[in-house]
């Protein structure tokens, strides 16, 4: 995750990423870093796979933190099943991508985490928009 986020600041012209992590000991530290990587403004089409990994909240809240400088992304796939991520991290995620002008399309899967079913209606709810397809789960 370190390395590939180092390796991410470098494309300044990155429009799409599709990352796999899954089954591995990715931490928060190296999901931080992956996150820091992400702060893409021209990144159009994300997809993310993390599931099945350590990282928790300390992840969702700088994927939060990159995500609200892609002012052009319009798709989003963020598979964090299996993982620490509780309330904080999502809560962080959600308000980046409900602050985004360009996005139609976004696919949470948070199943097996410790995010409270009340914050996935809550997400729901802040994303819901006119053209926006959204699926959590």
């Amino acid at each position: 995750g370190i390395a590939l986020g180092r390796a991410l600041r470098g494309c300044d012209k990155l429009m799409k990423l599709r990352v796999g992590l899954y089954e591995t000991k990715l931490t928060d530290q190296g999901g931080r870093s992956l996150a820091a990587g992400l702060n893409r403004p021209q990144l159009q089409d994300l997809t993310c796979f993390l599931n099945t990994t350590e990282v928790g909240d300390e992840t969702g809240i700088a994927f939060g933190e990159s995500l609200r400088c892609c002012l052009s992304l319009g798709k989003v796939t963020l598979i964090m099943a299996d993982t620490k991520l509780g309330d904080a991290g999502l809560i962080s995620i959600t308000a980046a991508l409900a602050s985004l002008p360009e996005l139609t399309e976004i696919w949470l899967h948070l199943a097996r985490t410790n995010v409270s079913r009340n914050c996935v209606e809550d997400a729901e709810r802040q994303l819901q928009r006119p053209g926006l397809t959204i699926d959590v789960a």
